[in-house]
């Protein structure tokens, strides 16, 4: 029997769970899908190449749970949205659906329209129950879903804290597998690097309080001049629309520590595998629980070893001095060690990038994400 899958989704982006949300509806070939999103952007595209069979609607009032939102006229327009939402998607999509599909908690209230719906949710974020507000989404999603995907150990044990015993069952570990269709870099590339440097690469949300683009910054500054000639770090990326005063800290950390000429910040770059083509090695140093960051699976797929902070689910990526490093958190002068690192044996870099790809081929390809997603919930679609 065909289902009639309703997707939800916050974001229009290319980042993290916006590439996998196209995994997941491309896992689902022979259902009729329509995808929900509050704004137009790159993902469209995406999805339109890659899963032409999905519906797509933008409905601006689509209530998303965001901090940004947390003042008086987010709260209101909050308010305004949730009111007005099932009307709007309902004008657009006819038939009720047999499956409501929830990428991230951050659409969590959908949840409250479907009561007779299986309903899942595909979580990609770590909201620590220490916090009230996070406790209740965590609580809301567990309650009212049939099933929760969770994309690492760190993401699931987060939810069984707070889990009550009848309802462990739903929360499932579902690592993220991706894939690229093309190696090939095109004719004009997005920017240019240079050859006789070690390339380093932050990529990411300009967000230093989470993705840690001044805690790198840090690093670098303590590294002696003999080894900083010898490199240069790209922070790829842009800041959240409304809060590009953080791209503005940022750039003013570089100045303040001259670190103009080994320092260039590139916006988001919608063709990202030109810019691990370019690079010699990732730098991933979450200052937050990042659950399951797709960049370590991109560095992988593209042979590039990743240092990486050893929090959230990074360490179930990262095998420690085998495919990359891990550093200890807010650690400037660990980050900076294994910088130095690769900085001063450039032999192992390759050697480590070529064991990285070859465990990202065994645990986290679009194939065995696939197998291991399909077995997760057989019990709901079939």
């Amino acid at each position: 029997m065909k289902n009639k899958i309703l997707f939800f989704h916050p974001s229009s982006e290319l980042y993290g769970a916006d590439k996998i949300l196209v995994y997941i509806m491309k896992n689902f070939p022979d259902d009729e899908k329509n995808l929900i999103l509050r704004t137009d952007g790159p993902l469209i595209d995406l999805v339109k190449k890659e899963c032409p069979d999905v519906n797509i609607h933008i409905i601006p009032t689509l209530p998303v749970i965001a901090k940004k939102n947390f003042t008086p006229i987010g709260i209101f327009k909050f308010i305004a949205a949730w009111t007005t939402f099932k009307k709007n998607v309902n004008q657009v999509v006819q038939e009720a659906p047999t499956i409501v599909y929830l990428n991230t908690l951050a659409v969590v209230p959908i949840l409250c329209y479907y009561k007779h719906t299986k309903k899942i949710v595909h979580i990609h974020e770590i909201l620590k129950n220490n916090n009230l507000l996070h406790r209740i989404i965590n609580k809301m999603a567990i309650k009212k879903s049939d099933a929760l995907i969770c994309v690492s150990n760190a993401v699931r044990d987060n939810l069984l804290e707070i889990a009550p015993p009848q309802e462990a069952e739903k929360i499932r570990l579902v690592h993220n597998g991706i894939t690229f269709q093309t190696q090939s870099t095109e004719s004009n590339p997005v920017f240019e690097t240079d050859p006789q440097k070690l390339n380093f690469a932050l990529i990411g949300r300009i967000k230093p309080t989470h993705k840690g683009q001044c805690l790198l910054l840090d690093a670098i500054a303590k590294l002696p001049f003999d080894r900083l000639s010898r490199c240069h770090f790209y922070f790829v990326g842009s800041p959240v629309p409304g809060q590009e005063y953080m791209q503005d800290e940022v750039v003013a950390k570089i100045n303040d520590l001259n670190l103009n000429e080994k320092v260039t910040i590139i916006p988001f770059v919608k063709e990202i595998e030109q810019v691990y083509q370019k690079m010699d090695a990732v730098i991933v140093p979450s200052t937050f629980e990042d659950p399951f960051p797709t960049t370590v699976l991109e560095a992988m797929f593209f042979a590039k070893p990743v240092i990486g902070t050893q929090m959230g689910g990074i360490p179930e990526m990262i095998q420690d001095k085998e495919t990359g490093f891990l550093v200890n958190k807010n650690d400037a002068d660990d980050l900076a060690a294994k910088i130095s690192y690769f900085i001063d044996n450039q032999n192992v870099i390759n050697e480590m990038g070529e064991k990285g790809k070859l465990y990202f081929e065994k645990h986290f390809s679009e194939e065995s994400f696939v197998h291991r997603y399909n077995k997760s919930l057989k019990d709901l679609v079939e």
